[in-house]
């Protein structure tokens, strides 16, 4: 089908084919009539061109012309062909049908402090810092999982319920609710005493882990690690030196070597 400015411009051409035929023919009717007799009853070379160019454009030009106008005005036949609806192509997606894309099924990733267990050990950064009195002390950063075995994993876990913590050795407690209020993790923490490691007590409070080549006054190793109990006397005795730290509270004894007053 061919569009209303299409039809337009087909007459245009259509009219500029049969104007100049129109003048053409009547240029050679006239020609025809002055040279009749000088070409003894025949039709001069000129005048027979003349004639024949306005043939042409005349020819041409209502071709032109009925085509245009044919084409104007057929019907619209690109939806329907004998009353049934033409589909569309199988790569478009028809009007009304919302194109349907696959879900991804990898579910999120889980919280890794969340996945921790009774036993297991994270890192805590400690910052010094002051209490509403004034008094120094600590201030715990962010718990990040840890290898027990690292000198970066200061605290260990000891209870993992919701409930309050009531191990006797936790010193930490952390916990983390979701965006729907729904509890992700609740960690009670205790510090990462083992026999065997160094530690730098220049703060008792808040010691670290170093390595046992460190060298400095307050540098000890553990020798063992008494629970449940306030007494140093089981502590070993090898003549090298050795002294026990008693924690009543957390009913916690924790035997040194390499110092006779860790923290002082």
């Amino acid at each position: 089908m061919v569009g209303t400015h299409g039809v337009w411009v087909a007459v245009g051409i259509a009219m500029a084919l049969l104007i100049p035929a129109a003048m053409l023919g009547g240029s050679a009717i006239v020609q025809q009539r002055r040279t009749s007799r000088a070409a003894r009853g025949g039709t001069p070379l000129v005048v027979g061109g003349m004639l024949r160019a306005t043939t042409v454009l005349a020819v041409f030009g209502w071709v032109v012309l009925v085509s245009a106008l044919v084409s104007g005005y057929a019907p619209v036949t690109a939806d329907t062909l004998a009353g049934t609806a033409i589909p569309a192509p199988p790569e478009l997606v028809q009007a009304g049908i919302p194109a349907t894309f696959p879900t991804s099924d990898v579910p999120p990733m889980p919280d890794p402090i969340a996945q921790l267990k009774v036993g297991d050990c994270v890192e805590v950064p400690m910052e010094p810092s002051t209490d509403k009195s004034g008094a120094p002390t600590w201030q715990p950063g962010a718990p990040a999982p840890a290898d027990c075995t690292t000198l970066d994993a200061n605290y260990r876990v000891v209870q993992t319920d919701p409930g309050p913590c009531t191990d006797p050795l936790y010193r930490l407690e952390t916990s983390h609710h979701d965006r729907a209020g729904k509890l992700a993790y609740h960690l009670c923490l205790a510090f990462d005493w083992r026999t065997g490691v160094c530690y730098d007590t220049t703060h008792l409070d808040e010691p670290s882990k170093v390595d046992c080549g460190t060298r400095g006054d307050h540098i000890v190793q553990a020798t063992a690690v008494l629970e449940n109990t306030t007494d140093g006397n089981g502590c070993p005795r090898d003549g090298r030196g050795a002294v026990w730290v008693v924690w009543d509270k957390m009913r916690l004894t924790v035997c040194f070597r390499g110092a006779d007053t860790p923290g002082r």
